[in-house]
């Protein structure tokens, strides 16, 4: 059965697309159904390219678009849907709000495309994002994360059927993505809006994201599983380049004296250092690099490592210059191992182990 026979799904994406530009080629045929898709892979592969193409601005090419279960391109048919017809929200890298009105002027200008809905589309756009009380101001009184948060409010505003990202969050320091990823994970859970969402930024795909498609070059090197895909063998290479870590969702049990316990959903609970204190049940997310997890065959003893997990192997794969070893210690976790010590440790699928992690390897997410 071909994509156009399929019976309409809600939130199904079918994309098949050729665009060749100057000496770059986009070549690319994807399908998912995922509520949160993201777009991976570095500068120059491909991904602003096929954002343009979900936005009709490459019609010329002769792409086939099913977009958040509507047919919005398909050359059989001899369709193409106009740029302004797709009901798609846009939010490029930079805000680009517009400097003559104030927050309010902002989120209504795209009222008028969000129809008979406008007016509950800009009350949603301003309670999940807490614009109440930036309406009135300028936009030159707001700070580099309320533009932000207001250009994602304005397209909110516009009614969309699908929400289109463009790498929200490069423009932002390390202080300012942390308060903006909040909001962006609070339209993801409380909008029933089909999200796709550009990253170069491997921890983005893990946090944000329900299925990565990762480009290179113009082309789709795998597609899938956030975490899955980008520990692949196929994409490690590229992941590693970008900073891929382990990403460790979890909340604050305890803080004192520089240093915090915090608990995964599963129970597994770690030590983590608090420059800053932290409030009880707050959520952190952390991050974790595969060769600062260390593993053993035997329960360590006395030891400065604050945290030993019991685990178990359930993988081990090859990777340039050593292993991957996947194992379960009640949340997953990669480390990263050289080809010695997998035969020492005689790491196998199955085998118990237990896994080494310092405070200091932890570093809390933006």
């Amino acid at each position: 059965m071909s994509p156009r026979d399929a019976a309409p799904v809600g939130r199904e994406t079918f994309v098949r697309a050729r665009v060749e530009r100057g000496g770059f080629a986009l070549d690319v045929e994807l399908r998912t159904e995922a509520r949160v898709a993201v777009l991976f892979g570095p500068s120059g592969s491909g991904k602003t390219t096929l954002f343009e193409v979900l936005l009709g601005l490459h019609a010329g090419s002769r792409p086939t678009v099913r977009l958040a279960g509507r047919w919005l391109d398909d050359p059989e048919r001899r369709l193409s849907t106009r740029v302004e017809a797709r009901g798609l929200g846009w939010v490029p890298q930079e805000p680009m709000l517009f400097p003559h009105l104030d927050v309010a002027g902002n989120l209504r200008f795209g009222g008028p495309r969000a129809g008979s809905g406008g007016a509950r589309a800009l009350a949603d756009a301003i309670e999940v994002l807490e614009l109440g009380p930036l309406l009135a101001r300028r936009v030159d009184q707001l700070s580099g994360g309320e533009r932000s948060r207001v250009a994602l409010g304005r397209a909110l505003a516009s009614g969309p059927q699908a929400l289109l990202l463009d790498e929200p969050l490069a423009s932002l320091d390390l202080a300012l993505r942390a308060r903006v990823l909040p909001y962006l994970l609070r339209v993801r859970d409380h909008l029933d809006l089909p999200i796709f969402y550009i990253t170069h930024d491997p921890d983005e795909a893990q946090l944000v994201g329900e299925w990565v498609a990762v480009l290179d070059r113009g082309r789709v090197v795998a597609c899938g599983e956030p975490r899955a895909v980008l520990w692949s063998r196929a994409v490690l290479p590229l992941s590693e380049s970008l900073g891929l870590e382990n990403v460790i969702e979890a909340r604050v049990t305890a803080c004192a004296d520089g240093a915090a316990r915090v608990a995964t959903p599963s129970g597994v609970e770690l030590s983590v250092p608090a420059p800053a204190p932290l409030a009880e049940g707050e959520p952190v997310r952390l991050g974790l690099p595969a060769r600062d997890v260390l593993l053993a065959a035997e329960a360590p003893g006395r030891i400065s490592a604050r945290n030993v997990l019991a685990a178990r192997v359930v993988a081990v794969e090859p990777a340039e210059g050593g292993a991957l070893v996947h194992v379960d210690a009640g949340l997953p976790l990669v480390a990263r191992l050289t080809h010695e010590a997998v035969r020492a440790l005689e790491l196998a699928p199955g085998r118990p182990v237990y896994c080494v992690i310092k405070a200091h390897s932890l570093r809390r997410l933006a």
